[in-house]
């Protein structure tokens, strides 16, 4: 664990959700991001990847969903898949991305400005990892991803534990799958997330969320 990242990142366990507060923060940290987030021993990019991996062939459209610079989108790449579109906020942070090569198309969005600018039915998957912490409008997200994914696509997502709890997540997946958008919903047990960061440790963990698209 450096020290280095741990002060100049204090606070990111609280960090804002607006918008412009979040794209200026990683604008901020796009350059050392990736490294960052090695020290603090993040998996969760390889973790969702191997979940859509099991669900989806591998010329499959993906949609890297608050991509970043890139870490999800080379997770994808190493677990075979080779149609790949990232969206972010950050623009700083897709600069980096695009020097990955593993996406085909990326693009500045702000995921809170629903619905987003996607046709209906265009890929057969989502990644969104470390995203939904920032996006308050669960119901309304989840549905984006499900009018964006193909009837039979998969979703694959991130949400932390302490978020889960307060954002009543499991009434939103049934919700959801009561209404007949999406089914054949897994919810792992909460595990670490950014083990090595002081903030998160074990006291702010990750569930791994996967659904089909109906």
């Amino acid at each position: 664990m450096k020290s280095g990242s741990q002060s100049k990142h204090a606070g990111l366990s609280s960090l804002s959700s607006e918008s412009d507060e979040v794209a200026k923060y990683y604008d901020n940290w796009a350059s050392d991001y990736d490294g960052t987030l090695a020290d603090w021993r993040y998996e969760a990019p390889e973790q969702v990847a191997s979940m859509l991996r099991e669900k989806l062939s591998l010329d499959s459209a993906i949609l890297d969903v608050g991509c970043g610079t890139g870490l999800c989108g080379k997770a994808l790449l190493a677990a075979g898949f080779t149609t790949v579109d990232g969206v972010d906020v950050s623009d700083r942070s897709l600069d980096v991305a695009n020097n990955t090569g593993a996406y085909r198309n990326l693009s500045a969005v702000d995921l809170q400005r629903l619905p987003l600018s996607i046709t209906d039915d265009q890929y057969d998957g989502i990644a969104c990892v470390g995203v939904l912490t920032y996006l308050t409008d669960s119901v309304g997200t989840l549905r984006e991803f499900s009018r964006v994914v193909r009837a039979g696509g998969f979703v694959a997502i991130t949400q932390r534990s302490d978020l889960y709890a307060q954002r009543k997540f499991s009434s939103v997946l049934e919700k959801l799958s009561d209404e007949g958008a999406i089914a054949e919903v897994s919810v792992s047990d909460p595990r670490p997330y950014l083990p090595d960061n002081a903030e998160f440790g074990d006291q702010i963990l990750v569930h791994y969320v996967g659904f089909t698209i109906v």
